[in-house]
């Protein structure tokens, strides 16, 4: 198999050959992109993409080609379609010791020239004679991964790296291994790499923040800025996608290119607007709020009404189900999974990426994360099929692109678990509550004439008749008993 050969800051990738997903999405209906002033991801034919992500943060570090397999198959049968994960994975969580910066994959293979704790990150290692099927180094593994993935017609959210602990010191100065110089290259290596690919999605942070004067959680004082390093990355991908030199803070065509989002720390509301907002390479806004599931609905909320310019804002990592943070193992169930997702949606994210504990590091079954489950067993969490099976078809019925949130609905909007909010269509002709649990609220119907309500379990896709409203009437509504969280679907009746 000949490979073709591009050479990109200096380094020669090797691209791996194209190889086209049965029906794949962006076959049907053209490349993603954003269009002025929209806050969704699209189809270049105009049709919307609802991202619905898993985590998988260690598998090119972690999983053999069968493993590989196993995973994406499970994910893809559910209905999962972006998936998540760190090209240069610096093994942490899971239940165990966190590994050198420099670790060798499931195969023996590290991603760097230089030592197990010394890796030259501007130098990819690699070996002569192996391919995808028969990986010869780091990088002929991480080929099969991209192509896997591909071959399923599902996209990759890919980061070059964990920035969290590579690139700002959060994990400790000692473990940062690029500079502006490094992740200029190492970007460019990548996007020369994968340039043909038509499913990857950039994603560039790793759990970082960009930028910090102030005090940490300790409240000891804490110093840095690395924009200027991510920056350089995502001007090496841009190069080594296009082929241009382009600038972080110029538009340029080139950029239309590619897709690029930012993968933020869990401290909301430190999201990718706080830094890098009106930046010519972030296309969308990224949010992280990890265990503060009671900041989804504002924090998402924030970034949907920035205006200077409008951005779509994704969902990109929350509390993971079954993940104990330091309470009970199991803490986080599937309701408060559900809550997480519809949150995201009815604060007008373009998209959510869903996580379970022991799967996002596919390492062990310990620690507080695993909880006595293997990656393998948590695929079969029913958070995630309550997402990818059940919420999935709801959005896209009711056309999710087109919801602006709006409170007037409901009298009391509640806090935490408690919490309800409130969409309508653009068109006027419907209104959506979500009622994250079981207590009630009062219910204006504002729709303009009378209406018809009905109820939907998250859990299950069921729907209930909830009656009738007449025009400006307000109700007392309750979810149906021993149901753990609500949608009420409130529409014009026909005339």
């Amino acid at each position: 198999m000949k490979f073709r050969l591009l050479v990109a800051g200096g380094i020669i990738a090797a691209a791996i050959p194209p190889a086209a997903a049965a029906d794949a999405p962006w076959d049907r209906h053209g490349l993603l992109q954003v269009a002025s002033g929209s806050r969704h991801l699209s189809h270049s034919d105009g049709t919307p993409f609802l991202w619905l992500g898993d985590t998988a943060w260690g598998m090119f570090q972690q999983l053999t080609r069968e493993e590989v397999d196993h995973y994406l198959d499970q994910r893809q049968r559910l209905g999962f379609n972006v998936i998540q994960s760190v090209a240069y994975w610096y093994p942490h969580g899971g239940g165990m010791a966190t590994g050198p910066e420099n670790a060798a994959n499931a195969y023996g293979h590290r991603p760097f020239v230089g030592g197990e704790r010394t890796p030259d990150t501007a130098r990819p290692l690699l070996a002569d004679g192996g391919n995808a099927d028969a990986p010869n180094d780091y990088w002929d593994h991480a080929d099969y991964v991209v192509r896997a993935i591909r071959k399923r017609g599902m996209y990759l959210a890919l980061l070059p790296t964990w920035g969290r602990a590579s690139i700002v010191p959060q994990f400790g100065p000692d473990h940062v291994t690029f500079d502006e110089a490094k992740a200029r290259s190492f970007g460019a290596f990548l996007g020369a790499r994968y340039r043909d690919e038509p499913n990857i999605i950039w994603v560039l942070g790793g759990d970082a923040k960009a930028q910090i004067d102030g005090y940490d959680k300790n409240q000891s004082p804490v110093s840095f800025d690395k924009r200027s390093v991510f920056r350089a990355m995502a001007e090496g991908i841009g190069r080594g996608v296009t082929g241009k030199s382009v600038a972080w803070n110029k538009p340029d065509p080139a950029w239309d290119r590619l897709l690029m989002t930012y993968h933020p720390d869990g401290d909301a509301p430190d999201n990718s607007s706080k830094w890098f907002h009106n930046d010519a390479w972030l296309d969308m806004n990224g949010v992280e709020v990890w265990r503060e599931m009671d900041l989804v609905y504002s924090t998402m909320l924030g970034d949907y009404q920035l205006n200077a310019p409008v951005k779509p804002s994704l969902f990109l990592e929350g509390s993971y189900e079954f993940g104990s943070y330091r309470y009970e193992c199991g803490w986080v169930t599937p309701v408060k999974v559900r809550r997480q997702v519809y949150h995201s949606f009815f604060a007008g994210a373009a998209g959510h990426t869903y996580g379970a504990g022991p799967i996002w590091a596919m390492r062990g079954t310990g620690g507080d994360y695993n909880c006595g489950y293997n990656w393998k067993q948590a695929l079969d969490f029913p958070g995630a099929a309550q997402f990818a099976k059940v919420a999935q078809p709801f959005l896209k019925k009711y056309g999710w692109t087109q919801w602006i949130p709006d409170g007037r609905f409901i009298d009391a909007v509640g806090e935490g678990d408690n919490l309800k909010v409130a969409v309508r269509s653009a068109g006027g002709d419907r209104a959506f509550v979500y009622f994250s649990e079981a207590s009630s609220a009062g219910i204006r119907n504002r729709l303009g004439s009378s209406a018809v309500a009905r109820w939907f379990d998250p859990r299950s896709g069921d729907e209930v008749d909830a009656g009738r409203f007449d025009r400006d009437q307000e109700r007392l509504m309750q979810p149906p008993a021993r149901w753990e969280d609500a949608v009420l679907v409130i529409e014009r009746e026909p005339k």
